[in-house]
């Protein structure tokens, strides 16, 4: 049975961390800076990051979904008007219970197991991881990234889930569209669909490109 550990709970406005993914954040509400401070005062700086279901200020656990991540504090600065930190995806983490200490929320939380494929190496599946990536490279190339920085990227995870995790981080979806991948536990499930938002992607970019030919096409032609 997983372990269960009690964090301070850091709730997120507009974004979802994912494992294996490193995202800055601000924060400024008393309650969050409450939470940071209770998770510095451990030693390993661990605290659950958890998406708001709206964007509310004032937070209480019906706020906030069951589903988020065990994160580590990283970098950390603080200023007049709250802190900027860096937090590392850790395990997804699945809310046991909510409660309010000291006045911040913390909770305790199980890790969430993620779904294997029954075969690693079944024929579809390693098709599919495969399409993914080539997917992953043509999107990075297509956003303007150096392709050295691209094939860097790709070669540093090679796991299936976390190659899905690292990409739902980045691509450019909604946040409830990141939470569902999130609360997605089966890898080839949350791989599919992944592949479906960089296909979309991909189009939407061409799209683009094709309507700035046709425009500077015009251009030409009226000058």
């Amino acid at each position: 049975m997983a372990e269960r550990l009690t964090l301070p709970v850091l709730p997120l406005r507009e974004v979802v961390l994912f494992p294996g993914v490193t995202a800055p954040i601000g924060a400024g509400r008393p309650a969050t800076l409450r939470a940071i401070e209770a998770a510095l005062a451990g030693s390993d700086r661990l605290v659950f990051a958890v998406s708001q279901r709206q964007n509310v200020e004032s937070v209480t656990s019906e706020a906030l979904y069951t589903i988020g991540t065990i994160a580590r504090i990283g970098q950390l600065q603080r200023g007049l008007s709250g802190m900027q930190l860096l937090l590392n995806g850790e395990k997804r983490g699945i809310a046991i219970h909510y409660s309010e200490k000291d006045g911040y929320l913390q909770a305790i939380v199980r890790e969430a197991e993620e779904m294997l494929p029954l075969k690693a190496e079944d024929p579809a599946f390693v098709a599919l991881h495969r399409e993914a990536r080539a997917r992953a490279a043509e999107l990075g190339q297509k956003s303007g990234l150096p392709d050295e920085v691209v094939q860097q990227v790709l070669a540093g995870v090679n796991e299936p889930g976390r190659f899905a995790d690292l990409v739902a981080g980045y691509i450019d979806i909604t946040p409830a569209q990141r939470q569902m991948l999130l609360e997605t536990l089966s890898v080839e499930e949350r791989l599919r669909r992944v592949l479906v938002h960089m296909q979309r992607q991909i189009g939407v970019l061409d799209a683009q490109e094709d309507i700035k030919s046709q425009v500077q096409e015009e251009l030409g032609e009226r000058q």
